[in-house]
């Protein structure tokens, strides 16, 4: 890092010191902020997960033992309570 004529430090990027130019804007001012990158890859991400789901056909398949007996016990359960506030 060499200093420049009037003494003043150089940051080592471009030669500037870091502080906003004359016109009141800093050149170095990003165009997009972080929360646009991140929708914008967030939106990506949901349009590419919404091509692939309506690329693959959803098929009927038989229900495993374990997934009957939890709705079944669900079932059970809720005709309990119903059945309790019912009758009292």
């Amino acid at each position: 890092m060499t200093d420049r004529a009037d003494g003043s430090p150089k940051d080592g990027r471009d030669g500037t010191d870091g502080e906003p130019q004359a016109g009141g804007a800093d050149a170095r001012e990003w165009q997009f902020t972080l929360e646009d990158i991140e929708e914008r890859e967030a939106q990506a991400a949901a349009d590419a997960e919404s091509e692939q789901s309506n690329a693959e056909p959803i098929e009927p398949g038989d229900p495993s033992l374990e997934n009957t007996v939890f709705v079944l016990l669900g079932v059970a359960f809720t005709l309990f309570v119903v059945s309790r506030l019912l009758v009292g």
